[in-house]
């Protein structure tokens, strides 16, 4: 990209953004921070972000990640009895999953202590504070301690190219009995989904979800605006098509 080129990226970058705060602002006129759609309807968003600006459109919108709305499903059928959220940002998945695990307990992590703050009042808001531990940097011990204690657990992982430090049977032999949906960030290091390809395929069924499209004339709120309104409203300004690694495992620990 040459500089005429960056410098129009730039500029077309920011006034998306923006807009998209705009279109953010306006949804949460009418609905306040309650999502409105999606596996995670009716739980409550905290207004606070600790990362730009915590895609909260697209997670109001319910169409956040969506490619994940079935392996979820399909996490929840596997009945967890633990679940672990590695990278919780704003709660989104651990709050999310509590709500619809009414009995599970769920530990997240996350190494900034503004988003362990947001994590904390994600749970009030959802009402499962009771049930949701919030910590910093996890670690492959803790993963070790915590799994360890679990007969069907559950990871999520989003650790922005440590994926390999963490997910490694052989430092925590648990992983081999634990569903696993990872965030695999190859633009970082192209060796990841490999490398946990590798790891996990003699223990788990294995499954690459990629990013796929939207249709945001799917989404009644949406059909009022504009074309590009309705894009940028959608839009998780990804650096490039992303992937995750869905590993089910075929046998528990007694099984």
């Amino acid at each position: 990209m040459n500089g005429h080129t960056q410098a129009i990226w730039e500029i077309a970058y920011t006034a998306a953004r923006a807009r998209r705060l705009d279109l953010q602002a306006e949804l949460v006129r009418q609905y306040g921070y309650v999502v409105q759609g999606g596996p995670f309807a009716s739980m409550v968003l905290p207004e606070r972000v600790c990362r730009g600006d915590g895609d909260i459109l697209p997670k109001l919108l319910g169409v956040y990640e969506a490619e994940l709305h079935t392996p979820l499903a399909a996490l929840m059928a596997d009945e967890p009895d633990l679940v672990i959220d590695v990278g919780a940002a704003e709660g989104f998945y651990m709050a999310g999953l509590a709500r619809l695990l009414p009995t599970v307990r769920v530990h997240a992590f996350d190494h900034d202590d503004l988003a362990q703050d947001i994590c904390r009042e994600a749970a009030r808001l959802n009402g499962v504070e009771s049930r949701v531990s919030v910590g910093g940097k996890c670690s492959a011990e803790l993963l070790r301690l915590l799994l360890g204690r679990a007969a069907r657990p559950a990871v999520l992982c989003d650790v922005e190219g440590q994926e390999t430090e963490l997910i490694d049977p052989a430092q925590v032999p648990a992983l081999a009995s634990t569903f696993l949906i990872v965030e695999c960030h190859d633009f970082l290091n192209p060796a990841i989904t490999r490398t946990l390809a590798q790891r996990l395929e003699a223990t788990h069924d294995l499954q690459l979800v990629q990013e796929g499209g939207r249709d945001p004339n799917a989404i009644p709120m949406l059909r009022s605006l504009n074309s590009l309104d309705r894009w940028i409203a959608m839009c998780e300004f990804r650096p490039q098509t992303m992937h995750w690694l869905v590993a089910k495992p075929r046998r528990r620990g007694g099984g």
